[in-house]
């Protein structure tokens, strides 16, 4: 079997969806606004919560761990709510 290079590889994949993958992201992030700023939220309070620690700030560190677990249903509610949405906006 043929080994493909990543450049052959990113043209098969351009063909078969008819879009770049940062083309593809953005048209995601257009569509489910929400899903990344819940990513976003995310990475932002475990980093918070890493600085928190590292300076020793427990109750910091604690309601950043708390904001992160928040953030992550969010992104789980964003991503369920633009499912069903889709999918009723599909049925009509």
């Amino acid at each position: 079997m043929r080994e493909y290079t990543e450049d052959e590889m990113q043209r098969m994949r351009m063909v078969l969806n008819g879009e770049t993958p940062l083309e593809k992201i953005k048209r995601k992030a257009k569509d489910e606004p929400f899903v990344p700023a819940g990513v976003a939220l995310t990475c932002f309070a475990l980093v918070a919560a890493t600085v928190g620690i590292k300076t020793g700030n427990r109750a910091y560190a604690n309601n950043m761990f708390r904001l992160r677990v928040a953030a992550q249903g969010f992104t789980v509610m964003a991503m369920v709510g633009g499912s069903i949405y889709y999918q009723q906006m599909k049925k009509s």
